[in-house]
């Protein structure tokens, strides 16, 4: 049975979002402190489209990074003045001009770009996976409006999960994406396509139409491990589409960071803040009670399921095989996820959001 290291080591080798790019570009000094897989990180702007990510501890006495500035293209700390580059290695040390730096003096450092307006980190590149695609951005008739980022005391395959539970609708989202008077949710097919978990759903009539906003069927892509899109094709309404984007991110293995975007192509329908007002209203209703679960991913059969648990263990299976797979090496990860980058971006070097 795979451990919670074994599963903090496989998501090392994703890429998660850390922070927006808003939240860094306006920090104190251009740096700003951030959580990923239980490590103390700090990243930076650079200047000139440059990211850095560092551990946040300076060598010399341990001070963190992100009370520091950008200076000269480097993170500089603030207490006596050392400075780091992109890759971690110490350049100056103000108190020792002259003196060779040592060739130790270099911090641990980590992939970073910017895509869909987020900064992402990889702690671990071994496997060389992409950052997931957003398709929003990539549909010129789609308005894409950013929600507030949210942390919850959960794992982030819990997080996932609850947007694979289809029979909490019933009773959580009562008269707003489900009735309580129809708690058995239709089974859908399950299938796996290029790195994503893909189901389609079709909500209930609801007595109250206020919901219509994000009310019809819906085509759900869970990107493994920790990406969502849901298209959805409004009841009622031919033409008009809605996308609803979130990436949860590993802050550790019980608290996780979601970042998320709601698309539409009807930007003269409801105000931007009747649909967003809707979401929030979704997330209130789950808060509680997935708050309210064991924060760490289930691994092992200690969970009861029935048969209307289908997406959600379809989703726990392939997290626990990539487990198994990054276990194995980066090819085995790589095999196990089957993708041609479909649900990713296509290059890690393609031009920031």
């Amino acid at each position: 049975m795979p451990t919670q290291e074994e599963l903090t080591d496989a998501l090392a080798c994703f890429w998660h979002p850390v922070c927006t790019l808003d939240e860094l570009q306006g920090a104190p000094g251009g740096v700003l402190a951030v959580r990923l897989l239980g490590r103390e990180l700090v990243v930076a702007d650079l200047g000139a489209g440059r990211l850095a990510c560092l551990v946040d501890r300076c060598l010399h006495r341990s001070t963190r990074l992100s009370i520091g500035c950008v200076e000269q293209g480097t993170i500089r700390c603030a207490y006596h003045g050392w400075r780091w580059d992109q890759a971690g290695a110490c350049v100056e040390i103000p108190s020792a001009p002259g003196t060779p730096i040592a060739a130790r003096a270099v911090l641990p450092s980590f992939s970073t770009a910017a895509h869909h307006g987020l900064v992402w980190v990889r702690l671990d590149d071994r496997a060389g996976l992409p950052v997931p695609r957003c398709p929003g951005f990539e549909d010129p008739t789609m308005k894409m409006v950013a929600g507030e980022p949210y942390t919850w005391p959960v794992s982030v395959g819990r997080r996932v999960e609850n947007f694979t539970d289809l029979s909490h609708f019933a009773w959580v989202h009562d008269t707003t994406l489900g009735r309580r008077d129809q708690p058995v949710p239709p089974l859908p097919e399950v299938r796996r396509h290029q790195g994503a978990l893909r189901f389609e759903y079709t909500s209930p009539e609801l007595d109250d139409q206020s919901a219509v906003a994000l009310m019809g069927h819906s085509d759900y892509h869970v990107v493994m491990p920790g990406t969502v899109n849901i298209e959805f094709a409004i009841a009622g309404r031919p033409g008009v589409r809605r996308h609803l984007w979130m990436t949860a991110s590993p802050l550790d293995a019980v608290s996780c960071r979601t970042f998320w975007y709601l698309g539409r192509n009807d930007p003269d329908g409801e105000p931007d803040q009747e649909l967003m007002e809707f979401q929030d209203l979704i997330l209130a209703q789950d808060a509680p009670v997935v708050g309210n679960q064991d924060p760490l991913f289930p691994l092992g059969p200690a969970e009861l399921s029935v048969k209307a648990d289908r997406v959600s263990l379809e989703y726990r299976r392939w997290l626990l095989e990539l487990v198994g797979a990054a276990r194995q090496g980066p090819e085995a990860l790589r095999s196990s996820l089957g993708v041609v980058w479909k649900h990713y971006a296509m290059s890690e070097g393609a031009p920031c959001d």
